[in-house]
Parts: C-alpha cells; sequence; structure tokens
C-alpha cells in the first residue's frame, strides 16, 4: 500500500513538473512542424500577389523611402490592373522630404527664403497627394503598428469588426498607442491591419495575432483587414464550443476559429508557389497586368536589411510582407489552423490517467499488457490528432506524448535498475547455490559411492550368509559319491584277490570313479560361480538359470526331505541381467521356503516352482506349503535387517538383496502372498527385445 502511493505522489509530482517547465510547450512545438511538414495544404497562394521592394528596386531608384511620386506611381500601375485591392506592409507616418512643397517650406522656415519652383504643375507640388490621389483609384488597406515611445496620437481605424462577447476583448493585451500612416492616407484608406508578428520561444514563427486590443477597438491583422476589404464584409467575431476553438471569426463566406489570445496558426506556401513581381519590372512595364486583375496586391520590402525576416517552421526565411500575404491566403484557402487552449490540459490529463494504468500493470510485471496499452495509447493519439488535423485543429498532441513517453522511459530506467540489482543478486545467490550443489553433490557422489560399496558388501554378505548353506549342500552332494568311491575301493582289493581283475573290470571301475569325481567338481565349479561377485548384465534364459539354482541346492533338499515339483517354459525365457544375482535371489527364495517348511514341519513338505510367458513378461512363480506369513508382517519381509528368525540365526537381508535386484537391476517386479497352507512369491521380468 505504501509502495503504490509512494508511486502515485511521484506521478503526481513528475506531471506537475511537466506542465510547469517552458520546455513542454517547445517540444509540442516539434510535433506541430512534423505534421505541418507531413500534411502540406492542397492549396496554393493564387489569391494574392507581392510586389517587392528588392535589391533590383532599390539599386534603380535610390535607397528607400524612395519619394512618394515613384510610390504612386508604382500604385497607379497596380490600380490600372483592377485588383481586388492593394495592401501596404508600409506605414507613411511622416511627410515625403523630397516634395516639392516640403523642400519650400523647409528653405523658408530655416533660411527665410521663399524657393519657387518654375514650370511645375501644381498637382506635382504634393508627392503625398499624388500618393493620396493614387491610394483613392482603387480599395487600399493601410498597417498600423504598436508605439513603442507610447506617443499620444489617433489614428483613423475603419471600424470593420463586429464581435458579440465584450469579454473576449479583456484576454487581450491592450495597446494604447499606434504608429499609423498620415491622416491623408489613413482617412482615405478602405481598411486597416496591424502588422505584428512574433515568433515563439525557438524563433520559429507559427502564429499570428489575429487581433490586437486598441483600448475598446479590435483592430485585425493585415492579411485578415485584406480579405475583409476586398470582400467589403465586416469581420464577425463569435464564441464558439472550446474543442474547436475559444473564438470564431467570420468574414463573408469564410469562416475559422481562434484561440483566446486570438491567435491562428499559419499554413505557409512553399517560396516557389507565392506569386511575386519586383517593383522595379512593374515601373519598367514588364509584368503583365492580367496577372494582378482581382488579386489582393501587397507592397513590402523583401530587401536583405530593410524589413523584418521570419524563420518558419521548415527553416527557411520569409519577408513580413509574404507572412500576411500567408494569412490572407489561409483564410481564402481554408488553410488556417487553430490551437484550442482546453487541449493543453486536457492532453497532459490523460497523459497523466494512462501513465498511472501503465505503472499498475508495471507493478504487477504484466508488461504485455504495458506494451498494447502504450502502442495503443499512442496509435490513438497520433490518428485523433490526424483527423482533427483535417479540420484545422491542433490538439497539442506533444503534451500528451511527451510526458508519457518521458514517464515510460523513466519508469523503464528505474525497472531497469532494479531488475539488475535483482539479477545481479540473483546471479550471487546462484553462484551460491551453485556452489553449494557441487558440494551438495560431491557428498552425494561421495555418499552415492559409499552407498554402492554397502550394497556390495549387502550382496557380499547375502553371499556369505548362504554359504555355509552351500558347504552344507556340498557335504551332503558329496557324501553320495564318496561312499561311492569308497565302495569302488573296497571293491578292487577284493577283486584282486578273487582273480576278477581284468581290463573290462578296470574299464568300469575308472568309469564309475571318475563319473563320480566328475560330479563332485561340477559341484564345486557351480558353488565357485555362485560366490563369484559377476553383476555384469548380459542375456540368459531364465529356465537354464533355475535348473543351476535347483542343482546347487539339490543335496539340501534331499536331506531334508523336501520335494521340489518344477515345470519350465516350453520356449527360452531370454532376459538380460546377472545370471549370478538371479541365482542369489533363487537359492535366497528356497532358502526361506526350506526354513519355513523346517519350522511347520508339514507332512509332505514341498515346494512347486512353475516358468511361463505373460504379457512379454518371464513369470516365475515359487510356492511352498510350509504354513504362510503372519498378515501383519507380510507386508514388511522386503524392508532391510527385517527377520522373523530367532536373533542370530537370520540377518534380514535376503529378501531385501532379492527384491532390489528384480526391481532395480532387472526391471521386474517381486510379489508376495499367502496361499492356501503356504506362501506364493511372484518374479516378472520382461523378455528381452530382440532387433
Amino acid at each position: 500500500m505504501f509502495f503504490s502511493f509512494v508511486s502515485f505522489a511521484l506521478t503526481v509530482l513528475f506531471y506537475w513538473l511537466w506542465w510547469q517547465t517552458p520546455l513542454l510547450s517547445q517540444l509540442d512545438y516539434k510535433f506541430y512542424d512534423r505534421i505541418a511538414h507531413s500534411f502540406p495544404s492542397r492549396h496554393s497562394p493564387d489569391s494574392t500577389l507581392v510586389v517587392e521592394i528588392d535589391e533590383k528596386s532599390l539599386e534603380a531608384f535610390g535607397q528607400w523611402p524612395w519619394p512618394r511620386m515613384i510610390t504612386s506611381e508604382l500604385v497607379n500601375t497596380i490600380a490600372d490592373a483592377k485588383p481586388a485591392s492593394i495592401v501596404f506592409d508600409i506605414i507613411f507616418s511622416e511627410k515625403d522630404r523630397s516634395s516639392p512643397d516640403t523642400l519650400k517650406g523647409f528653405y523658408r522656415e530655416l533660411f527665410g527664403l521663399n524657393v519657387t519652383v518654375q514650370g511645375l504643375p501644381k498637382p506635382l507640388e504634393s508627392n503625398d497627394r499624388l500618393l493620396s490621389d493614387a491610394m483613392n483609384r482603387t480599395v487600399s488597406v493601410l498597417p498600423v503598428f504598436a508605439d513603442s515611445n507610447n506617443r499620444q496620437t489617433s489614428c483613423f481605424l475603419p471600424n470593420r469588426v463586429n464581435q458579440s462577447s465584450p469579454d473576449f476583448l479583456h484576454t487581450l493585451t491592450n495597446i494604447d498607442s499606434l504608429v499609423c500612416s498620415l491622416p491623408r492616407f489613413q482617412q482615405h484608406a478602405q481598411g486597416s491591419g496591424h502588422i505584428h508578428a512574433t515568433a515563439d520561444k525557438d524563433g520559429i514563427l507559427r502564429r499570428l495575432p489575429l487581433f490586437i486590443r486598441n483600448n475598446d477597438n479590435l483592430v485585425p491583422t493585415l492579411g485578415m483587414a485584406a480579405v475583409g476589404t476586398s470582400n467589403e464584409a465586416l469581420i464577425r467575431i463569435y464564441p464558439v464550443s472550446p474543442l474547436i476553438g475559444d473564438m470564431g471569426v467570420e468574414i463573408s463566406k469564410y469562416r475559422f476559429t481562434m484561440d483566446k489570445f486570438a491567435e491562428g496558426l499559419l499554413h505557409f506556401y512553399p517560396a516557389d508557389q507565392y506569386h511575386r513581381v519586383s517593383a522595379y519590372d512593374l515601373l519598367h512595364g514588364n509584368v503583365d497586368p492580367k496577372r494582378m486583375e482581382g488579386k489582393i496586391v501587397f507592397i513590402g520590402s523583401s530587401a536583405l536589411g530593410l524589413d523584418t525576416r521570419h524563420t518558419i517552421t521548415d527553416g527557411t526565411m520569409r519577408p513580413g510582407v509574404f507572412v500576411h500575404a500567408t494569412l490572407a491566403e489561409n483564410i481564402l484557402n481554408n488553410d488556417l489552423s487553430v490551437q484550442p487552449d482546453v487541449y493543453k490540459p486536457l492532453a497532459i490529463l490523460t497523459s497523466f490517467f494512462t501513465a498511472l494504468v501503465l505503472l499498475f500493470w508495471m507493478n504487477r510485471k504484466r508488461y504485455l499488457h504495458v506494451v498494447l496499452l502504450f502502442a495503443a495509447a499512442a496509435v490513438i493519439s497520433f490518428v485523433l490528432t490526424y483527423a482533427l488535423w483535417e479540420y484545422h485543429i491542433y490538439i497539442s498532441i506533444g503534451y500528451f506524448v511527451i510526458p508519457l513517453f518521458s514517464f515510460l522511459f523513466v519508469l523503464g530506467l528505474l525497472m531497469f535498475i532494479i531488475d539488475y540489482r535483482n539479477t545481479k543478486k540473483f546471479i550471487a545467490d546462484m553462484q551460491k547455490a551453485a556452489e553449494q550443489k557441487q558440494r551438495l553433490s560431491n557428498a552425494l557422489e561421495q555418499s552415492e559411492s559409499e552407498r554402492e560399496y554397502q550394497k556390495t558388501m549387502l550382496f557380499q554378505q547375502s553371499k556369505l550368509a548362504a554359504m555355509g548353506e552351500m558347504i552344507d549342500n556340498i557335504a551332503h552332494q558329496w557324501r553320495q559319491p564318496l561312499n561311492m568311491l569308497g565302495v569302488i575301493i573296497q571293491d578292487v582289493e577284493y577283486a584282486y584277490h578273487s582273480g576278477k581283475v581284468n581290463e573290462d573290470y578296470l574299464h568300469t571301475m575308472s568309469s564309475e570313479s571318475m563319473e563320480q569325481i566328475v560330479f563332485m567338481s561340477q559341484t564345486i565349479e557351480d558353488f565357485r560361480n555362485f560366490v563369484k561377485p559377476d553383476q555384469t548384465n548380459a542375456p540368459f534364459d531364465l529356465n537354464e538359470a533355475v535348473s543351476k539354482s535347483l542343482q546347487l541346492l539339490s543335496g539340501m533338499f534331499e536331506s531334508h526331505g523336501i520335494e521340489i515339483d518344477v515345470r519350465y517354459c516350453d520356449v527360452p525365457l531370454e532376459i538380460n541381467g546377472s545370471i549370478s544375482e538371479f541365482k542369489q535371489v533363487m537359492i535366497n527364495l528356497l532358502q526361506n521356503s526350506r526354513d519355513a517348511l523346517d519350522e511347520r514341519k508339514p507332512a509332505l513338505p514341498k515346494i512347486i516352482i512353475r516358468l511361463l510367458t505373460e504379457n512379454s513378461n518371464a513369470v516365475l512363480s515359487l510356492q511352498d506349503n510350509g504354513g504362510g506369513i503372519a498378515e501383519n508382517i507380510i507386508g514388511r519381509i522386503f524392508e532391510p535387517y527385517f527377520t522373523t528368525k530367532e536373533e542370530g540365526k537370520g540377518s534380514g537381508i535376503g529378501l531385501y538383496m532379492s527384491y532390489a535386484i528384480i526391481r532395480t537391476k532387472m526391471g521386474g517386479n517381486i510379489n508376495v502372498a499367502n496361499t492356501d497352507g503356504g506362501t506364493l512369491f511372484t518374479i516378472s521380468i520382461p523378455l528381452r527385445r530382440h532387433a
């Protein structure tokens, strides 16, 4: 709970810092630049033409400002082409000092001289009158600008703005004093517009203030005034939904929105698409008048150092006159965009709540959910940005994406550091575990070796325990052949005295003696094979192994009067394993049955052995009539050192070793059960599969 609260608090702090830093708005500018570059306007600036006062014009007519008789000639030439309007990006705030009437006044006031110009027509005595008359021939729009000296001057401003929301005025900074043209120009102009253009904090010009406030008057920007004047329309301001802007503007049939600071986002067109002519070419008749017919003609300077140049989103620089021409084209082409103020807090709040969900999934290590949510948020935000961009609305996507990307980066970095530390600790723990495992492995190997040694010793102990029985068996089996040899030897002496010793007699005696000696030798060989520690696995026939085991104990069974009833399988029962170990199993089971028969002493002691095949297994059953095993201990007879015999008469390892050999080494099963009057052992071993 505490960790969740701290995570939430840090996320809130992270987003609050983003909201406070000016870096966020500057980064958002870059998103706007990329979108504007990726989705340019489909229109071209065909409604305007810019007459440039360029370097070629200055070289021909001298430095600026020119005598206004030249400017008036320029205006008359344009007016002859019947443009929609002429828009000046030039303020005529002072009298023309090169005008003849101005020169006469200068000499009269300074030197007391009455200077006259002989032969000069009266209309040419005032250059300002020439220009004023030229302006009266056409629809003209003049600029105004904020007076930095705050001089109390009065400018005549044609009232072409009709705004229905007085509160809108209070959101704009008031400009008390304006610089404008002389009254003789200003009063005859059909429109006025301000020429303020301020770059964003990164030095890029993206937007224009569409209105400035001069006391209780709204002054439109020069380009907007040009459109309104050319269409002889009022500029109407009205409230709109905050989702599409803070205020709406209507000029004749053209509508667009702006933010609460009365700003609109410009769409600049490629520089080579603007219609432009040099003032020099125009005055020398090198321009087709039809190029200006019906267009809004802007007059302004493009000469380096003569006018302010603005860096735009593509990195190029545009003179101020082209900025105002661009605004007019944006209005006419419906290309002017807006950045509604509501989208900034809305975008960062959406980003914040998305970050909380990402943090929730990250804490629960649902990394796939994090990736999918982040990808979905990014895709939806960019799709929504593009969709609204088509309606000329920029939704401040940077305020959503930048904090979210940086949050995820910081979160990922923290998770990486935490995972790195955990991984480092895990590796250290794994190394310790590996070392401990190695120590345990060494101990286990040693223990395994000891267990193998103990198991081997158990086998040997089991065999040694049986050796006494085997020696007794050998004694039983040797008794008869020894008696036979004694009889033969005694018969030799009798035959010699009786004169019966001849070649046939000697041959018969020799054959009978060798038969007894071979039997005794085979008994010794069988005993040697039994006690030899041979555990090599190899295929052998179960029938043969049982036969040899019975042969080893035949003397014992005869001496104890036990009948052996054995029935071998008709086919070889070939299995894999050690024949020596299996013979030990048989001897252990046979001796166990003998002990039971000796203890219970049935009238006809008997052991029944059957060998057969069943489901790809060789099956051996061994049954006696020794009375069986008590039910409360029958389940324990295969446990090591468990015996029901008196102390000193049983080791308790015979049946345990038999169980281990059949189950572990030969992959079979050995079971015990009581039958009527006795015990039944059943051994099942898989038959050897032939390739």
